[in-house]
């Protein structure tokens, strides 16, 4: 059911049942064949209205941008946004969710890897709170299934999540308020999601190939995003280096002990080494290096937390007249 709103102007506007945030990045002619079959989803299969948010996250080719533009000039239900630079995608997330006007919130990603003929099936479990796709067989070759997998066990340990997380999902509008309540410069957004409910449910759906041809997700955005799991969501690092350390001053007592009694009953005690004694040092003092960049990297985040450093600016938009046309988020 579509309800009757006001915007800026005054003039009266449709709020639409869904939005569809789509981060941008290198991309042309996936978008538009995404936004075509976005169409018949919602219209024919659905009887709903939508509404496209296309985030242009800092692309290097203006044909990306010049295709969103334009797109948003022929399709009225078609908002366009450039990023001022390339943020990674969950500040093109949180921009989208920002714009986003619909009673449920759908996520996915521009290379049609999750095919929008799959959204219905998210939609009859809406009465949860987020509705996740998962891709039993992924089309992605071995280290990225592999990264993926130790991703989603660190999701569940850390973050509590009962499923995988995927970039196809649909949730309510009241998590995405909540989850734009949370102000970091290093958004991490399944974190995000589990900070805003608890209510998950996993749906199977196909995956398809990359129209791209591979991902362009490299390894220094997963390391990247991995850091942000770790560092930013828990203290996890620390706890470890912290059980190791004790671990290594236990070992050293119990060697002191045996060293003490070997001496009291006449043992004498084992011939100190100098190469021994140099591989120790470089081990432990390498350990303690370690374990400082940790805390720093820390005390680093914490600072730019405070400094209050947006997670994305945006440098223009097309389309959707009656959004809001605040530049800093």
């Amino acid at each position: 059911m579509e309800a009757s709103k006001t915007n800026l102007s005054g003039s009266p506007s449709r709020q639409p049942e869904y939005s569809v945030v789509v981060p941008v990045y290198e991309s042309d002619s996936s978008v538009v064949e995404l936004v075509r079959r976005l169409q018949p989803v919602f219209e024919d299969q659905l009887e709903a209205s939508y509404e496209v948010i296309l985030v242009d996250d800092g692309s290097r080719s203006l044909t990306t941008w010049t295709t969103c533009q334009q797109l948003a000039r022929e399709e009225p239900r078609v908002v366009a946004i450039r990023l001022m630079r390339n943020y990674g995608k969950p500040g093109a997330v949180l921009c989208g969710l920002k714009h986003a006007r619909g009673r449920w919130v759908i996520t996915l990603d521009d290379d049609l890897q999750q095919r929008p003929e799959d959204i219905p099936t998210l939609v009859n479990y809406r009465d949860h709170d987020v509705v996740v796709a998962n891709f039993r067989v992924r089309q992605h070759g071995r280290l990225t299934v592999l990264a993926s997998w130790i991703k989603s066990h660190f999701d569940r340990i850390i973050l509590g999540l009962p499923c995988k997380m995927s970039p196809l999902k649909l949730f309510k509008a009241e998590v995405a308020q909540g989850m734009l309540q949370i102000r970091t410069p290093y958004p991490f957004i399944p974190a995000l999601l589990a900070h805003a409910t608890t209510d998950f449910v996993s749906v199977d759906v196909p995956h398809e190939a990359s129209e791209h041809g591979k991902s362009r997700y490299t390894l220094r955005r997963r390391v990247r995003q991995f850091s942000n799991l770790l560092i930013n969501n828990s203290s996890l690092l620390l706890r470890w280096f912290g059980g190791f350390g004790f671990l290594v001053a236990a070992s050293g007592f119990l060697f002191a002990f045996s060293v003490i009694a070997r001496k009291l009953f006449g043992s004498s005690p084992p011939q100190p080494g100098w190469t021994s004694l140099i591989v120790l040092n470089l081990i432990f003092g390498g350990l303690i290096l370690i374990a400082l960049a940790i805390v720093g990297e820390y005390l680093i985040r914490i600072l730019e937390g405070i400094s209050h450093k947006p997670s994305y600016l945006v440098r223009e938009m097309a389309g959707g007249e009656d959004r809001d046309d605040e530049r800093l988020r």
